[in-house]
């Protein structure tokens, strides 16, 4: 199975957490709603279309986490209101994608990426993006009984609790995915992942690229819807 490999860098990111307004709090990874915005933005997919059927794969690191200090302003008829807000931003991000999707929706999004109009963000507006690498990958299975050794992760992921090897563990979270409109407002499919750290074991099967030996894990978010 041919898919697209999503080399990403990014100086500062914040991955905004729903519901966190006195703090700022950021996830470790983009969620994969975040990821698939700007893929929608990339095949200039509008407003209000449906989405584009795709899955997605997030892993990546970052060297440290700092806070800043920002001010929010709340503009009411007769008054405008300032409260302090400490953003958390995460520092010099590398981030690896996979997208499986059919091969003109592949292809659309590397000419697209060839063809920007504007800058990339991934996060907030300001979270700039550098597309390191864009290249298509071959899926392949890792089977520790026969390679004679486990398979070790080198990069936090994102794994689906429904697809979580039976010796991992890690942080939870409840993803967005994808919404529809009800009455005016969006209601989110959420998906519920692990947040696994990396230089742990797997000792079942899994999915790698063939960019290398092993290859680069794979957990794709979800069938390909």
């Amino acid at each position: 199975m041919k898919v697209l490999k999503l080399k990403l860098f990014q100086e500062t990111a914040c991955y905004k957490k729903p519901f966190a307004f006195k703090v700022g709090e950021t996830y470790p990874l983009p969620p994969y709603s975040t990821v698939k915005g700007m893929l929608h933005k990339i095949l200039k997919v509008e407003e209000g279309s449906p989405p584009v059927p795709m899955r997605i794969s997030i892993q990546g690191n970052y060297e440290s986490k700092f806070v800043n200090y920002q001010s929010m302003y709340f503009f009411k008829p007769n008054e405008t209101t300032k409260m302090p807000l400490n953003i958390h931003l995460l520092y010099n991000v590398q981030l690896i994608i996979h997208v499986d999707a059919v091969e003109e929706v592949l292809n659309r999004i590397v000419e697209g990426l060839k063809n920007l109009e504007e800058h990339l963000s991934l996060g907030r507006k300001e979270d700039l993006v550098r597309i390191d690498e864009v290249k298509y990958v071959e899926v392949k299975s890792y089977d520790p009984d026969l390679e004679g050794e486990s398979f070790i992760i080198q990069n936090p992921i994102y794994i689906p609790v429904d697809s979580l090897p039976s010796d991992v563990d890690g942080i939870n979270y409840r993803l967005n995915w994808k919404y529809n409109v009800v009455n005016g407002l969006r209601q989110w499919d959420k998906i519920d992942v692990k947040y696994v750290e990396e230089g742990i074991e797997i000792t079942d099967e899994v999915q790698v690229d063939n960019d290398g030996e092993p290859g680069d894990l794979i957990y794709f978010n979800t069938t390909l819807i």
